[in-house]
């Protein structure tokens, strides 16, 4: 084949590296379900003068016909409505296809948040009694490998109720 001018090379060529653009892309055409995370198990790990450090069990539910190379999670707890701990973790756990594996990870408070918390939760304390349970929030994001062109990062949010008894013995109630 022949071009008569530059212009129509090009164009050609153009058109060609489009095509095979578009023909690479195929493979990103799979959509991910986002997975599920839920609060397995709360521990207190640690508590200094100015940090308190707890340690997160994270159950991830994989709803996708492909396993999940998660790379790292980024996560904040709330108790009661209140900021309580944040932490991040570069971990490398791969949840099969439609199943599950815990991650856990590490969070910190501050020691003025720890006061706070606990503050509001007696104030809101009915009949000068502690409530057994309180409230809990995860949010965060969830990083999973894919080549270099395509990682994934989802969005996650959970709650539950935690059992008091349970954060001293190390379980919760969802």
């Amino acid at each position: 084949m022949r071009f008569r001018s530059i212009p129509t090379m090009l164009l050609c060529m153009v058109v060609v590296a489009g095509l095979m653009i578009l023909h690479g892309c195929a493979g990103f055409g799979r959509s991910l379900e986002s997975p599920e995370i839920s609060l397995a198990n709360i521990s207190l790990q640690e508590a200094k003068a100015f940090e308190t450090t707890f340690e997160l069990d994270l159950r991830v539910f994989n709803n996708n016909d492909v396993p999940l190379e998660i790379k790292g999670i980024k996560c904040e707890l709330e108790v009661n409505g209140n900021k309580l701990a944040k932490g991040v973790s570069a971990t490398q756990t791969t949840v099969p296809a439609f199943g599950t594996e815990v991650v856990r990870m590490v969070v910190y408070s501050s020691m003025l948040g720890m006061v706070s918390s606990m503050l509001d939760m007696i104030r809101s304390a009915q009949s000068d009694q502690i409530a057994q349970n309180l409230n809990y929030k995860i949010s965060g994001r969830l990083s999973i490998g894919g080549d270099s062109t395509m990682p994934w990062s989802f969005p996650f949010k959970s709650q539950g109720e935690l059992d008091l008894e349970g954060i001293s013995t190390g379980k919760t109630s969802p």
